[in-house]
């Protein structure tokens, strides 16, 4: 890395831009960071009320890169808990686990359906083998990977609820990297071809913040501040200066008063479609055409929060039933004792929807009354006199939406920005890519890295079509770091 500094100007607080300024301002940089929302961490914040700590969906830290759980341990140290993974799929009334096991999803779903199931799976199987077809959509990447039973009973209904649109209007990009396999026919693959590596998977156990996901950005920004540098709240991009070739200056505003801040290195994690819309001059007509075929996808949690002690021993479960709005859930205890007072716990629940669409459109006490009554009457999760309060928290442009064709779109936006010789895009709605938080991370530390000199490719980042959630090891491969106290047994009884 090339010994310079200068001014870095972050817009963006999630954890992707609270890294590149982290790093930079321990490189001995000036940075500032600016952030529109009134805390840190965007979709990976994590939101207090009445003593209750939620994070707005769940997440969970988890990597295929070791240097990246290094960086962790070193940010948080003792913050950090290993928790127990249980996910489950609500499905018909019934529970199904996930990742699927085809034998716990086979004494789901009855003899006749099990037996078109497992002929369509090995027919699917084998016709990948025997002549591949061009996987295009989600509909075809989930059908090549379970067949058309298992794919209309477990993925249509809950990607459609999830995004928004038909399987066969969006790509199959997502699939690869999110579901994985028959865990079944995985065994026996790794029974007939042995190797000196083995399957490790990243998520049986996973590593989360005591007090919320929310405190990784948290801790970054206090870094920042340490280190000299500013993380102001309230504050938009509202305009992107440039000449042509480097970006010269960012009028920020707080509402009502608006000011330009100059530097010499401009990092950008806000949704790319809006970045584009923003700058001054005007972007070319293809890149400003190009934006008009992204979209991202929406979201609200509605926390409730209820005097009990356990609902579920599950981090996550997924709602596949379409006459329940909701399509997730997830039970903040379960994660650490300390996100509800004692004696308490509360729910996550996710409701997927654009902007303006009926969902949108209802008010913070009818979803409050829409998910508590949910909750009773189609889950059967909780009684009515059981719930404390309940709130709405609502996130715009929360996932990069993977139409057909979206990668020429975003290939043509990132073409134009790579114009400017001092600017890069990082995270989630920066790359319009669907990043997990240690890819963020590593956006921003790549970025950082390119501030400083380096020669890098944040295209590389999360480029690799496989499943994320397991890897290869050598047996030979050093321990990864130890992390502070262990999450505590879970108590309480299943919901089956």
């Amino acid at each position: 890395m090339q010994p310079r500094s200068g001014k870095a100007i972050i817009l963006g607080g999630g954890p992707a831009g609270l890294t590149t300024g982290l790093a930079l301002s321990r490189a001995g940089w000036v940075v500032e960071v600016f952030e529109k929302a009134p805390t840190v961490g965007g979709l990976a914040r994590t939101e207090v009320r009445d003593g209750f700590r939620f994070d707005i969906g769940g997440h969970r830290w988890f990597t295929k890169k070791d240097e990246l759980n290094y960086f962790l341990v070193e940010l948080l140290g003792d913050e950090l808990l290993m928790v127990d993974r249980t996910s489950r799929i609500f499905f018909d009334g019934k529970y199904v686990d996930y990742p699927l096991r085809l034998g716990n999803v086979l004494t789901r779903i009855g003899p006749a359906t099990s037996v078109r199931a497992a002929g369509d799976f090995l027919i699917s199987i084998a016709s990948q083998k025997i002549n591949p077809k061009e996987i295009a959509s989600m509909e075809d990447a989930y059908v090549a990977q379970f067949g058309q039973t298992l794919y209309e009973l477990f993925f249509r209904r809950y990607s459609e609820k999830v995004w928004g649109r038909q399987c066969s209007e969006l790509s199959g990009d997502w699939v690869a990297q999110r579901s994985r396999g028959l865990s079944l026919f995985t065994a026996v693959r790794d029974a007939i071809k042995p190797s000196d590596s083995k399957v490790e998977s990243l998520v049986e156990r996973f590593m989360y913040p005591r007090l919320g996901y929310g405190r990784i950005s948290e801790r970054m920004a206090e870094n920042i501040a340490a280190a000299g540098g500013k993380v102001h709240l309230g504050q938009q991009a509202v305009r992107v200066q440039h000449d042509g070739s480097e970006i010269t200056g960012v009028t920020v505003s707080d509402g009502s008063k608006e000011h330009i801040v100059n530097g010499d290195a401009f990092v950008s994690s806000i949704p790319m479609t809006e970045l584009i819309q923003i700058l001054d001059p005007s972007a070319d007509r293809s890149a400003l055409s190009a934006i008009q075929t992204l979209t991202y996808r929406d979201l609200i949690t509605v926390n409730v929060m209820l005097n009990r002690q356990q609902v579920t021993t599950d981090t996550w479960t997924y709602v596949h039933d379409p006459t329940v709005h909701f399509a997730r859930l997830h039970e903040p205890r379960n994660w650490s004792r300390d996100m509800v007072p004692e004696g308490k716990t509360s729910l996550v629940l996710e409701y997927f929807c654009d902007v303006g669409d009926g969902l949108w459109q209802r008010s913070d006490a009818d979803l409050c009354a829409l998910a508590v009554k949910e909750l009773v009457e189609k889950l059967h999760y909780i009684t009515p006199n059981e719930v404390i309060g309940a709130y709405a928290s609502r996130n715009r442009d929360a996932y990069p939406r993977y139409n057909l064709g979206y990668q020429g779109a975003v290939e043509t936006v990132k073409n134009y920005l790579r114009s400017f010789r001092n600017l890069s895009i990082v995270g989630r709605g920066g790359t319009f890519r669907y990043f997990n938080t240690d890819h963020a991370v590593e956006t921003g530390l790549l970025a950082a890295r390119g501030v400083l000199g380096e020669s890098v490719n944040l295209d590389d980042v999360n480029s690799k079509q496989e499943y994320l959630e397991e890897r290869r090891v050598s047996s030979r491969r050093a321990s990864p770091p130890s992390v502070g106290q262990e999450a505590t047994p879970r108590e309480g009884t299943k919901i089956c």
